[in-house]
């Protein structure tokens, strides 16, 4: 991770995103306006929100076994869960979208790749009663947290499941019905992430969404987000800075926006 790459890459997403005004097409408006951009109160939010606070405070430290390009702020194998709070989760704005994308197209089957605290999954889970939620977590002593979080939270529809993805994924996917969301947030590196995505891709449907975390974290994560934006199979695709989305639906005419958020 470059600090400097992130800046400049963060200065032409500035440069080049755009707001609802520069959006014709009725699908990419809808979904900016109802989706991406809507700064919208959800009971559900605020008690998440409330566990991502408490391990803000929590002193407890704990193994990490990373099969990932490591942490954005710390290669030490112990660390403590305030840390990983404060530094290794998605911000609650992203987190929303999250729930948000769920909702929107009535999601059912969830995949989450890379658990972490599980807050996430929280968000993934609680979109709908009817959704089931697998998340992929390759830490066994993030596990032991995240399975706390979905007890504490009372969410019965999430199944962690713990190891090496690379190991456990296509075996999932193989057995897998097709698949409505996926969240990729694993191995930030170019090789995993492709495979995550062909992997994936096996059970998309025309109405599937994938979102990629940290696109911009690396030039290993932009290659692979260009790559998977401009994939024939790829309809849509949308970049918030932090997060990448792709779209599927044939019906869409190929298009890369670059949104405000």
């Amino acid at each position: 991770m470059s600090k400097l790459h992130q800046l400049a890459s963060y200065f032409r997403y500035w440069l080049n995103a755009v707001d609802k005004h520069s959006l014709q097409a009725p699908f990419i408006y809808e979904l900016y306006t109802s989706v991406i951009k809507p700064n919208i109160h959800n009971d559900h939010f605020k008690e998440i929100e409330s566990i991502r606070d408490q391990y803000k405070t929590s002193d407890q430290r704990i193994p990490i076994i990373d099969f990932g390009a490591g942490s954005k702020v710390s290669n030490n194998h112990i660390r403590q869960v305030k840390d990983i709070a404060s530094t290794g989760l998605t911000k609650k704005k992203y987190s929303e979208v999250l729930y948000r994308l769920c909702n929107f197209s009535e999601a059912k089957n969830i995949l989450e790749l890379g658990t972490s605290l599980g807050v996430n999954t929280l968000y993934l889970a609680m979109s709908s009663t009817e959704s089931r939620v697998t998340t992929f977590e390759g830490s066994p002593a993030l596990c032991d947290v995240a399975r706390d979080t979905f007890r504490q939270f009372g969410a019965n529809n999430i199944n962690i499941i713990e190891g090496n993805i690379d190991d456990n994924l296509q075996p999932f996917v193989d057995s897998s019905s097709p698949i409505d969301i996926a969240f990729i947030d694993a191995n930030h590196r170019y090789k995993p992430t492709l495979s995550y995505f062909n992997t994936i891709r096996q059970k998309a449907h025309d109405q599937s969404c994938f979102i990629f975390d940290d696109i911009h974290w690396s030039k290993e994560m932009e290659k692979a987000w260009r790559e998977i934006r401009t994939h024939y199979s790829v309809s849509l695709s949308i970049d918030l800075y932090q997060m990448g989305l792709v779209f599927f639906t044939p019906d869409l005419r190929k298009q890369h926006y670059m949104l405000q958020f």
